[in-house]
């Protein structure tokens, strides 16, 4: 017998509420409270604000339990609610709920989990969404059978939650929440699956269609938006942001939309065409789920499923009625009955003790009743994996050492292997392999089901346990050790296996799995379920189990074994949920479900489909999508962002930042990931961005590429709302807006040097802000409890208002340098306004209703601003405040906020402080009359009114280099030049540090100048330094003379004054040749000399002799006098007249009488090493007629020229008696023909 653990009942109690009788119509709104639970009426359909709305209440008790979704049958005067675990039928209902009101349960065992319910009018089913099991199921809305039911939709499923149905069509509309949002549309058998939303989507909970139309609406909790777009996803459009409230409930009734928010605890009306709210009730208690009940116009539609008979299920499909049967059923072959598949369920947890396995339905995982079927092999089991697609159970038999196969359809069991000594039986389905651990051996083993042989994976382990398998990487996982145990990993193609949890991590593991779901291994650790990534990092504990023996995760469930009873929980719970009584003495426990051992390669279920953005299933694999302003190329998604003329926005709720075209408005998004983040600039120095987030609280940096992101500053209890950069300074300022007025402030940041000073406190929620370098002014807006704009210096004093009055949240503000005018955006007004710099002259530019402006910016002669409400940046004349087409409505975006441009290179600075910080230490601050200098928090100025205590400045004068109007402060970034005599080596300026040292260091900057010590055909005194303006005298080298009587001097820029190659100049010419020497030659000018060369060089025949010219240069190139000549015979041969025989020359050749050429060309080439091209002795051969005859032979005769010789003839040939013998001629032919010899 089952039992629940912990089991709690609902029960209503009547309270009414105060009520209002008008018309006793039975329509009005059906609310889904939490906190305290209870079941609210509006006894009317709202259609415009009004001061009071009549209600009744019935509380739930017990007070926790949360109502998820409300759907009704009104023509049965009959109200669905998906509460916690499981659906309830209200029957006999009223909208007045004053009459005798019957609750039943329609469905237990769906997880207690946001999703939406849905009746179909024209078949009488309910669907709902299972959040945590991750389908989408339906069932006969009548039936008290929990088990008819059958699950419709699953594949790449992950968090399915909003659900509508149009039956009139067979169409149904379904959310998948995670891990990339998206839309799809399906028959509503659950076919025919079509994504048609998969962009700009945060959390969709609720849907609702109008079927008129085709139209269908939804609600996301993250945008805070109420969407439509036809059945396709076409058409897409917002149809109100109402920032702050998001929304859990909606439902579409005649043209209007009633939503509810829990979180802001309000239910009002939205007009679907113009968006406009048209009624709006603030409640005490938290309304979750709401549904409009009309019991007087109940649709209807007579669709084919009330004469179709099916045996389970009927559903309507775009092609008619189909027939469904419940989970573990097959459909027959008439298309309407349905027969049982098998004798345990179609899905849920298998259990074994040593002689029983038994079978817990899928659905008592939450709280669900039913039959356990048994099957009691004759075996002892042991370990067990399961086949779920082939209904089959492999088990280790204990008592014959054997591998079975139980077939759970047939009863049949089947011996696979024998002498298998093992434990932790696992099953790759994907490999079609078994796998164990033998303990004896400390070995792993697999088995193929498909060749029926066995393998060795490992051997000589420590001490493995806990088997379990990756199947669709084909990875390993282990417990090894003993005393000190670790977890291990390795694979089937027998890898070395490695640690992946250290005993570090560990105190004693048991129950190891392998999560398909989540990609995560799991084991128990001391009765606590822990888990990490498959590398072992990211170590988390889940819940305890108080004494579990084995454990494991099923999709966003834990079950678990303890004692004689299974234990289930969701994976949010901190306990057990729920208990099962089974059968006694339970040892193991695994998952059966055909749903998970699925091949999901190349699905989005495995490392998102090896998309790098978003990864949108198909009915066969998938497609690579990409994110709102990024394009798809193959599996990647690139940005083309623009370097120049572009507008920087923060789209908050998607946590992008976009550029805009500034002419044509195209939207790209840049490759950077934040969250939350309020404010953005862009700093047009170093072409960096600087954005605040609010989660961290910090300002970062990043340039356009996302690259060099780093830390600017934590600001503490309070975030950073907005920032605006003085160009003068480089520095950073911003508004800061904490949980209370004491936290708010506005702050500046030394841009190089980091640090921080608080210039005003305790504002009323600041905003935006804006300086003015060159007039020394800082703005902010503040919209707390006191809205107001104001100034005062940039050092924060002489702080005065500039408006006060007729101001609701200025949101936006910005200075128009050209004109001298301000500009700000009220939120709350939605006007933009404009005044001169004191706030007089006070105008409305224009107004944009229910637009919720934010942020603004002038550039030129127009001004640009976002809205909360409007999906594009608009456009306008700053002077007329007429709208320009710009950018239109996309639909993807989020909430935008703050926004910054680049056009140009034009920045306000202020003369003074953009002047080496006008000698102060830190921070120069801008003012109207002139600067004061300041220090960071809690530090002060010294005497000078310039210099912070604790400043030391940098080492100055420095050799070798002057500094260039540098005070050498701490962050202070200086130019230089080297000292006369030294040049520079680094192109660069010098930073002073924090810790008052130069960067780079000096040393390296500049090096000494020194002229060339290298003089030709003369050498520099020993003295000589070599140094810029000092003289050195030299001397020449052997055989030559000075053509000068200076000295040398080293000139500024490193180079002699004298040109060094004519300060000496031979006397005479050189007696030197190369390979040779001269003969009897004095080498003085006019004579002519002889001579010889060294072996194997040989005089030149084209040189016979030189003569020394009065420039002391030879009047032949003496390394052209001995030169190699190729040698001057050729065996058997002569070479032609004239031949040179110098390297390069060809020359021609003849043999001598009785040779002949061994090559084709007469001729040869001399080469560079000297020798011919031909080997000589080879190149004429002895000339001779050939030696054979046809049909006979030569006798003792050698061929030669002038040999004559006889020959024989081969039977029956004869001789031919004219020819007795035949002479070789002086041309190498015989004097007769060899072919007419033997005849």
């Amino acid at each position: 017998m089952v039992t629940l653990h912990a089991a709690k009942f609902l029960v209503l109690a009547s309270v009414f509420g105060p009520i209002t009788y008008g018309t006793a119509a039975d329509k009005g709104l059906i609310l889904g409270m939490w906190s305290p639970a209870a079941f609210a009426t509006i006894t009317e359909i709202p259609v415009k604000d009004a001061d009071y709305f009549g209600n009744v209440s019935k509380t739930l008790t017990p007070s926790t339990v949360q109502t998820y979704s409300i759907a009704s049958d009104p023509q049965n005067k009959v109200v669905f609610a998906a509460i916690r675990d499981s659906i309830y039928k209200f029957q006999n209902f009223t909208i007045w709920q004053n009459g005798t009101v019957s609750l039943s349960l329609a469905h237990k065992g769906k997880s207690s989990a946001f999703g939406q319910i849905a009746f179909d009018y024209s078949s009488g089913n309910i669907y709902w969404c299972d959040s945590l099991l991750k389908w989408i199921a339906v069932k006969p809305a009548y039936s008290n059978n929990d088990t008819i039911y059958t699950v419709v939709v699953h594949k790449d499923l992950y968090q399915p939650e909003g659900l509508a149905l149009d039956p009139e069509n067979g169409l149904m509309f379904f959310t998948d929440n995670e891990p990339h949002p998206r839309i799809e549309k399906a028959s509503m058998d659950g076919e025919n699956r079509t994504t048609i939303i998969h962009t700009g989507l945060i959390r969709v909970l609720a849907l609702s269609v109008d079927t008129d139309r085709d139209l269908l609406f939804w609600a996301d909790y993250g945008r805070h938006t109420i969407e439509v777009s036809d059945y396709d996803g076409l058409n897409r459009r917002v149809i109100r942001r109402n920032n702050n409230v998001p929304a859990t409930g909606l439902h579409y009734y005649q043209n209007m939309l009633h939503v509810s928010s829990l979180k802001a605890r309000l239910i009002f009306g939205v007009d679907t065409i113009s968006g406009s709210q048209l009624y709006n009730l603030q409640l005490s208690g938290q309304p979750y789920a709401i549904h409009v009940y009309d019991g007087e116009s109940a649709r209807s539609y007579a669709g084919q499923c009330s004469s179709r008979g099916c045996q389970h299920i009927c559903v309507n499909s775009p092609v008619g009625a189909k027939c469904l049967c419940a989970e573990g059923y097959l459909l027959s072959s008439d298309g309407k009955s349905c027969t049982d598949r098998s004798w345990f369920h179609e899905r849920g947890f298998i259990v074994s003790n040593a002689t029983h396995f038994a079978m817990v339905e899928v659905q008592f995982i939450n709280g669900g009743k039913g039959w356990i079927p048994f099957l009691i092999p004759s075996a002892i089991i042991g370990s067990f994996a399961v086949d779920a697609n082939l209904h089959i159970i492999y088990f280790l038999d204990t008592s014959s050492n054997a591998l079975e196969e139980l077939n759970i359809i047939n009863r049949q069991i089947r011996t696979l292997a024998t002498n298998v000594v093992a434990t932790d039986l696992i099953f790759d389905w994907i490999a079609n392999l078994l796998a164990w651990i033998e303990p004896a051996q400390s070995a792993i083993r697999a088995f193929s089901i498909t060749s029926g042989t066995t393998t060795l994976i490992y051997s000589g382990l420590q001490q493995p346990s806990s088997l379990t398998v990756d199947a669709h990487n084909g990875d390993l996982y282990w417990i090894s050790g003993t005393s000190r145990k670790t977890i291990m990993r390795g694979n089937w193609n027998r890898n070395s296996p490695t640690t992946i949890v250290s005993e570090e991590n560990l105190s004693n593991p048991t129950s190891l799995r392998y999560d398909v779901t989540s990609h995560r291994i799991y084991w128990l650790d001391n009765s606590m379920i822990k888990s990490s990534f498959i590398n072992g990092s990211d170590i988390k504990s889940h819940l305890i189990t108080f004494g579990a023996t084995e454990a494991l995760p099923y999709k966003d469930f834990f079950g678990w074994i303890n004692g004689n009873k299974t234990y289930f929980a969701r994976r949010s719970a901190i306990s057990a949920e729920y208990e099962v009584d089974v059968i006694q003495n339970i040892k193991h426990m695994t998952i059966f479900d055909a749903l998970i051992q699925q091949d999901r390669r190349g699905s989005c279920q495995i490392l998102n489909g090896g998309c790098e953005g978003i990864c949108v299933p198909l009915q066969n694999g998938r497609k690579c999508e990409c994110d709102f302003g990024l394009q798809a190329k193959d599996l990647t998604c690139e940005s083309s962002f623009f370097l120049k003329n572009f507008i920087i926005v923060l789209d908050y709720s998607h946590g992008r930042i976009l550029q805009a075209d500034i002419n044509t408005g195209n939207i790209v998004k840049l490759p950077i990931n934040i969250q939350n983040s309020p404010g953005i600039t862009f700093d047009k120095s170093a072409m960096e961005l600087i954005y605040s987030e609010v989660q961290t609280k910090t300002i970062m940096s990043t340039t356009l590429h996302g690259t060099n992101t780093s830390l600017i500053y934590a600001t503490g209890f309070a975030h950073a709302d907005r920032l605006t950069i003085d160009y003068s300074t480089g520095n950073i300022y911003y508004t800061a807006v904490g949980s209370s007025q004491s936290q708010s402030y506005i702050g500046v940041i030394h841009r190089r040097s980091l640090l921080h000073k608080t210039l005003l406190t305790n504002l009323h929620s600041p905003r935006e802000i804006a300086v003015y370098p060159s007039k020394g002014f800082l703005y902010w807006t503040a919209f707390g409890n006191i809205a107001e704009i104001s100034r005062s210096y940039m050092d924060g004093t002489s702080k005065m208002y500039i408006a006060t009055t007729n101001i609701g949240w200025p949101n936006g503000f910005s200075i128009d340098f050209a004109t001298n005018k301000i500009f700000w955006a009220d939120g709350l007004k939605n006007s933009i306004e404009y005044s001169d710099l004191n706030g007089e002259n006070r105008n409305i530019l224009t107004t944009d209703s229910d637009a919720h402006l934010m942020s603004i910016v002038v550039h030129g002669q127009y001004l640009y601003y976002t809205a909360w409400n409007r999906q594009r940046i608009t456009k306008m004349d700053k002077a007329t405040g007429a709208k320009l087409i710009f950018m239109p409505n996309y639909p993807e975006l989020g909430r935008l906020d703050s926004l910054d441009i680049y056009a140009d290179d034009t920045m306000d600075v202020n003369a003074i402080c953009s002047k080496k910080n006008r000698n102060c230490s830190t921070f120069c601050f801008s003012t109207p009359t002139g600067r004061t200098c300041g220090c960071q928090d809690n530090v002060n100025l010294q005497a000078d009114q310039k210099t912070c205590q604790g400043v030391f400045r940098c080492t100055s004068p420095l050799p070798n280099i002057n500094l260039l109007d540098c005070l050498a402060f701490p962050g202070e970034i200086c130019e230089f030049e080297c000292k006369p005599g030294f040049r520079r080596d680094v192109n660069t300026s010098i930073t002073c540090n924090q810790l008052s040292q130069w960067d780079p260091p000096t040393a390296s900057l500049c090096s000494e100048i020194f002229c060339s010590p290298s003089l030709t055909n003369a050498v520099l005194s020993s003295n000589c330094s070599r140094s810029v303006n000092k003289s050195c005298t030299f001397e020449c080298s052997e055989g030559y003379s000075r053509t000068t009587l200076q000295s040398l001097m080293c000139t500024m820029n490193g180079t002699w004054n004298l040109d060094t190659n004519s300060l000496c100049l031979r006397s005479s010419c050189s007696k030197t040749i190369q390979n040779g020497q001269f003969t009897n030659c004095s080498a003085k000018i006019g004579e002519t000399c002889q001579y010889g060369c060294n072996s194997p060089f040989e005089i030149n025949p084209k040189i016979l002799n030189v003569t020394c010219h009065t420039s002391r240069e030879w009047s032949h190139d003496t390394n052209n006098l001995c030169i190699q000549l190729c040698t001057p015979t050729i065996q058997n041969g002569n070479l032609g007249p004239g031949c040179p025989r110098t390297i390069g020359s060809t020359c021609s050749f003849s043999c001598d009488i009785g040779h002949k050429s061994s090559i084709s060309s007469q001729s040869i080439i001399c080469t560079s090493d000297g020798s011919w091209s031909e080997t000589t002795a080879e190149l004429c051969q002895r000339s001779s007629c050939s030696k054979s005859i046809q049909n006979g032979k030569f006798i003792d005769c050698q061929s030669n020229i002038g040999e004559t010789c006889q020959y024989e003839c081969n039977s029956p040939f004869e001789m031919n008696p004219s020819f007795t013998n035949v002479t070789c001629n002086s041309s190498s032919y015989w004097n007769h023909d060899p072919g007419d010899l033997c005849v």
